[in-house]
Parts: structure tokens; C-alpha cells; sequence
């Protein structure tokens, strides 16, 4: 959905004239079946992949994760081994022994996690959403809802986010790039 909103409809490319290995990811990195979830989500967050493709050791292609599931099974281990009462770091520590990742992987995890790991532990110095949106401007991202799907698109892709859709200072809705690829793109 994002390739398509940044590489066709920001580009002003008609999406049934566009060849697809034009608009594609070239030679995306992948893992192998046996990888643990730990080194797919590293892989993931290094080349900025949202989606990764899994390999069986034949080369032959058994499916695609997406950096969702991986975040997912990160927490889920996390909120097990919490009930423990022991510290987050000390269970992070654990997390990445048992699946056989190193140092830098527990670096990766300690920093996607850390905000949850802190909510969890009631720690005060998690950040406010105030702090985390600061000096971004909410009208960098909105639209109002006349505005065309191309309009939007480009502003899409610029930022790198969904668009708000804004009418009256009111946020009526939101458009999402899957949005586009599924409501759009299609008619």
C-alpha cells in the first residue's frame, strides 16, 4: 500500500498503465523459515521494510510477515514474562536468551519496547503523546475532504503518514494508505 501510494498515485502514474517492476521493492532482503522472530523484526527495522519475505532453505517462498506480527510476538513474550515481577530489563535479558538472540538484538528490542516496558511498570519517565508530537504539526498531515485522492497521496508520501481529513478545524476522518489501494485505487 505504501509503494503504491508513493511510487504510482504521488507520481501521477495511471495504476492499470504501471508495470509492477516498476513500482516494486528490488532484491528485498528475506529469512529463512528457521530464523527466530527476533532476527526477522532486526531485518525489518534495518532496511525499513514493513513486509519481509520468508524463504525455506530450498529458495523456494513460504509466505510473508509483516513487521506487525513480529512486534506482536515481541510483546506477547514481554506480558508472559512480566507476570513474573522482575525487572523489564531482567526479562527482556531473558526474552532474547531463550530465542537465541545477541546483544544487539536486546538493544532493538529495549528501544521499540522500552515505552511499553515502562507503561508496564507504572515508570514516570515514559513520554507524554504532547512530547512525542512535538514540533509536528498535526495541518502537515490533514486534507480537507474535498480534496482529491491525488492531493492527498502526494502529501501521503511526502510525510510518510496517513492523512487526517479535516473540515471546520474537526477531524472527520482518516485516510489510510491501504485506504487508497483498496477504495481508490480499484475504481
Amino acid at each position: 500500500d505504501h509503494d503504491i501510494v508513493r511510487r504510482v498515485v504521488a507520481r501521477h502514474k495511471d495504476p492499470k498503465d504501471t508495470i509492477v517492476a516498476n513500482v516494486m521493492t528490488k532484491d528485498p532482503k528475506s529469512v529463512n523459515m528457521t530464523d527466530n522472530a527476533e532476527d526477522a523484526l532486526a531485518t525489518m527495522i534495518d532496511n525499513h521494510y514493513r513486509y519481509l519475505p520468508v524463504i525455506e532453505k530450498t529458495g523456494e517462498v513460504s509466505g510473508i510477515l509483516d513487521i506487525g506480527k513480529c512486534l506482536n510476538d515481541a510483546i506477547s513474550k514481554l506480558e508472559k514474562s512480566l507476570k513474573n515481577g522482575t525487572s523489564s530489563g531482567d526479562q527482556l535479558d531473558k526474552i532474547i536468551a531463550t530465542t537465541g538472540g545477541d546483544q544487539n538484538q536486546a538493544k532493538l528490542l529495549s528501544r521499540l519496547l522500552g515505552p511499553i516496558m515502562a507503561q508496564a511498570f507504572n515508570n514516570q519517565n515514559t513520554k507524554t503523546l504532547r512530547q512525542l508530537l512535538a514540533g509536528k504539526p498535526a495541518s502537515g498531515y490533514s486534507v480537507n475532504p474535498r480534496s482529491s485522492v491525488l492531493v492527498a497521496g502526494m502529501m501521503m508520501a511526502d510525510n510518510h503518514k496517513a492523512a487526517l481529513i479535516v473540515e471546520n478545524e474537526n477531524l472527520v476522518g482518516i485516510l489510510s494508505f491501504k485506504d487508497v489501494v483498496t477504495r481508490a485505487i480499484p475504481k
